[in-house]
């Protein structure tokens, strides 16, 4: 009986326990500034409080084009200069998307952004009608933006993860 009750105590001290969860440690602030744009390098300023038109119909999971034609019925509205809101004015499909951008400006050198970064983070709740269409805003983006012309391209950049070796 003594045996019995032993085994007992034992095991609930191991399945019962309550165990910390680990938490990762936090970047110190020299590996923040490594990832972070000054405001030159971004377009944030200039879109901000601006429209941008599109139809839903037109996107083809690679790439998007945005103008400023009003009759189109999707809008994607850059609230400041670091909000964002898009507004789905589908047929079967009305829907409402939030969150944060960061759009990195063009040079003519060469461009190489940071393998992972991402335009557009998300903090509205999944949503199944447009869930493609966030799946495409959480992807790498080639954002190209005509001032004269007022259009906006997004096309999906595939990352390549770096090659790996054997036995490291």
């Amino acid at each position: 009986m003594k045996k019995t009750i032993f085994i007992f105590l034992c095991f609930s001290q191991a399945v019962l326990a309550q165990h910390k969860k680990k938490t990762p440690p936090l970047l110190p602030p020299e590996k923040l500034a490594e990832y972070s744009f000054s405001k030159e390098e971004l377009l944030n300023d200039e879109l901000k409080g601006s429209k941008w038109y599109f139809d839903l119909k037109n996107y083809d999971q690679t790439q998007l084009s945005f103008d400023k034609d009003a009759a189109k019925p999707d809008v994607l509205y850059f609230v400041d200069d670091t909000n964002f809101r898009i507004n789905i004015n589908q047929k079967h499909c009305k829907s409402l998307i939030k969150g944060t951008f960061e759009i990195i400006r063009k040079t003519e050198e060469p461009m190489t952004t940071q393998m992972g970064h991402r335009s557009f983070r998300i903090s509205t709740p999944y949503q199944k009608c447009v869930h493609k269409f966030s799946f495409f805003l959480l992807n790498n983006l080639d954002i190209s933006f005509e001032q004269q012309g007022k259009v906006m391209k997004m096309k999906a950049i595939e990352e390549i993860p770096p090659p790996t070796v054997r036995g490291f």
